[in-house]
């Protein structure tokens, strides 16, 4: 499987240590139960562990399981309004070679999940492991029912939050909402939904963007 997933261009000179290196850490992510990760100097998804193909479908998600995203590019996947902080991300740890840490909200309709995010260079190929762990999972303190009025604008868009993924209210736009149903792979109505940041997490999370 490593040989595989690892160009042969990148086993040149310590051909054998590269390797093992690479095996060691693929083999340790393939018993974490952090959903992990690895993509290439092109941001390209290498690997993906087994608490990912986990986490996707307990999401009702199996069309993002690894067999459908490795060898696709992260960044497509990555909502515009953080595309700039995580590139900035992966070049502060490609620049450093230090580890970069961020704590992110991930919920599902009916649990609340908070995650921790730590990115590691991988030398000499310059690849990237992600790791994601699971820091807090607990049932919603509140939500909010979905309501066309409150939350469709004129356009047919909702707006989500792209890190706590609540929803922007129309009548007031710094008011963001917990509304499960906009989190739904699936909406019986046809609602089309867009990203943003709150204020929040904006000034917290994101203060540098």
């Amino acid at each position: 499987m490593i040989s595989r997933m690892v160009p042969s261009e990148s086993f040149s000179g310590a051909k054998s240590i590269v390797r093992g290196h690479l095996s060691r850490i693929v083999q340790a992510l393939q018993r974490s139960a952090a959903v992990s990760y690895i993509v290439d100097s092109q941001f390209r998804i290498k690997y993906c562990n087994p608490a990912w193909n986990r986490f996707a479908g307990s999401n009702g998600a199996p069309q993002l399981t690894s067999k459908a995203v490795v060898g696709s590019a992260l960044f497509d996947a990555i909502p515009d309004d953080l595309r700039a902080v995580y590139s900035d991300a992966f070049q502060h740890v490609l620049s450093t070679g230090r580890v970069w840490e961020k704590s992110y909200e991930c919920s599902s309709p009916t649990v609340f999940r908070l995650f921790r995010m730590r990115i590691h260079l991988l030398k000499p190929q310059n690849w990237f492991v992600v790791t994601n762990a699971l820091v807090v999972e607990r049932s919603h303190a509140r939500t909010a029912a979905a309501d066309p009025n409150t939350y469709v604008d004129v356009n047919g868009l909702v707006t989500t939050c792209a890190h706590c993924r609540c929803s922007r209210r129309v009548d007031n736009p710094d008011q963001w909402d917990f509304v499960p149903e906009y989190l739904q792979p699936r909406l019986e109505a046809a609602v089309k939904v867009s990203h943003g940041l709150c204020p929040v997490c904006r000034a917290y999370f994101y203060r540098f963007t």
